[in-house]
């Protein structure tokens, strides 16, 4: 974790010293001057404030800055881009945010140093640290990436919508950086004939001069985006006494730096159409994510504070000139104020779309034949169910009129006893054939039934009511057969 952090650092203080050395040699300055060039370069990298023979410079180009960012950025998503704990997170913020907080005080201690020869002085050091530290923090949220941001939202109970909602705001930023971009550029192609006036009120710069000059103009590209960007949704960008806004125009005597060629002597009346950029800008961020209202008020939120961050960043003192930049609260709280006033009706149309879908689905339902069918057949097909009549649980049937079908083939032969028993009386000898033969029919009887029996109780099936009665009147013939037996003995 610690050499990721370090390694773009150590990187930039590596490159800083080799061109400070390589110009010190070309220009044959003394060597003593390496290590304030050095320091006073340490700090421009990182934004912090630099103060040489009494003039004070806080205003500092941002496009070195926002490359030590990026590499800081890169080298953080690299490191996180696996499995990460929390532990290993907190270790790597220590080492982004100590490493050149160490750099910061050490450069400073330089100049501190330097100062007691040359004619530098160390900045306010609480001020440097502040740059530094919100500096590197953003680069380090930048690298962690919205995934990681998502896990830790989950990890800790935050509503994912407050991820998702910042996202919203940063596209909104990016949106409008990019349309502040085209702005700048357009006017700058406008006023580009004010660039050989301001030139020619110098007539003693080299050749090496300009170029050093537009080399300087192109440092500052960053931070005229942001500038222009906190014009356009409505705030004025100041430079000591002077101010520019759509609205009006109010201009000093401008450094001879290309890039302040494209900054208009006077507001044109059609400059008020260039509030359709932040217009178009959140419209184009929100649209696709059918924001609620409560996302709106988190992206409301996240893309004030991000503004103010970087018009923090861009802004300071540009020497005699005084204060420069952006002006801070009214930047931020307007580019806030276009996502709450767009967000909330893009979420409002949302809202009213799904209202009426809904609405319309409740109208539409009961004129549907199909539901109208259902509707009639439910309550018809209820009734029929109440009417029909339950079969209750059968009971053992005891009627002997009732005839079971599954043994109707045994009937022929069980109906012999019945007609033998309501025929006429027989002979005394006729009576003894038959109880003869009576006890040998139902022995027979028995066995061929034992076998159903047997395999009814494995079946677990009860005995039909034709095969009970049959079985009470075999006992009944049995015990009359030997009631008779045993009068004819007693008679003999």
């Amino acid at each position: 974790m610690l050499i990721t952090a370090a390694v773009p650092n150590v990187v930039i203080v590596l490159i800083i010293m080799a061109i400070a050395l390589g110009g010190l040699m070309l220009a044959g300055s003394p060597m003593a001057w390496w290590y304030t060039i050095v320091a006073e370069s340490w700090m421009v990298f990182n934004l912090a404030p630099v103060s040489a023979a009494e003039v004070h410079m806080s205003f500092l180009p941002a496009l070195p800055a926002l490359i030590l960012a990026a590499v800081v950025a890169v080298r953080v998503r690299n490191a996180v881009k696996h499995k990460v704990s929390v532990k290993d997170l907190l270790i790597l913020l220590s080492c982004v945010l100590g490493v050149p907080v160490v750099f910061t005080i050490i450069a400073w201690l330089m100049l501190w140093d330097a100062g007691k020869v040359y004619d530098v002085s160390p900045p306010n050091l609480a001020q440097a640290l502040l740059r530094v530290i919100v500096l590197h923090l953003a680069a380090m949220a930048a690298g962690m990436g919205s995934r990681l941001w998502r896990a830790l939202a989950k990890r800790y109970g935050v509503p994912r919508q407050i991820v998702d909602a910042t996202q919203i705001a940063l596209r909104y930023l990016g949106y409008l950086a990019i349309g502040a971009a085209v702005v700048f550029a357009v006017v700058f192609l406008l006023n580009i004939s004010r660039q050989g006036e301001m030139m020619d009120e110098y007539p003693t710069v080299s050749g090496l001069g300009v170029a050093g000059l537009v080399l300087v103009s192109l440092l500052y590209i960053p931070n005229a985006i942001v500038s222009t960007a906190a014009v356009v949704v409505g705030s004025e960008f100041s430079i000591g006494e002077g101010s520019v806004s759509l609205f009006s125009a109010h201009l000093v005597p401008l450094p001879p730096l290309p890039i302040t060629g494209g900054i208009p002597a006077s507001a044109p009346s059609w400059a008020v159409v260039l509030l359709v950029v932040p217009l178009g800008a959140a419209i184009y961020a929100l649209y696709k994510k059918r924001p609620s209202f409560q996302d709106v008020l988190v992206a409301t939120v996240a893309s004030a504070v991000v503004m103010f961050i970087a018009c923090y960043l861009v802004s300071g003192d540009l020497g005699y000139y005084g204060a420069t930049g952006p002006i801070l609260w009214t930047a931020a709280g307007l580019t806030a104020l276009w996502m709450a006033v767009v967000g909330s009706a893009v979420a409002a149309g949302f809202a009213f779309v799904a209202w009426r879908a809904a609405r319309t689905a409740r109208v539409t339902a009961p004129d549907t034949p199909d539901s109208d069918a259902a509707e009639d057949d439910a309550p018809e097909a209820a009734a029929e169910t109440d009417e029909t009549p339950v079969e209750p649980e059968r009971e053992p049937i005891t009627d002997p009129e009732i005839v079971d079908a599954e043994v109707v083939e045994n009937e022929p032969d069980d109906s012999a006893p019945d007609a033998a028993a309501d025929g006429e009386e027989g002979t005394p000898a006729e009576d003894a054939a038959k109880q003869q033969e009576e006890p040998e029919e139902s022995e027979k009887h028995e066995e061929s039934d034992e076998p159903e029996d047997a395999e009814e109780k494995k079946r677990g099936v009860a005995k039909p009511v034709s095969q009970q009665l049959k079985d009470q009147m075999g006992e009944s013939e049995q015990a009359s057969s030997s009631e008779n037996s045993s009068a004819e003995g007693e008679r003999d």
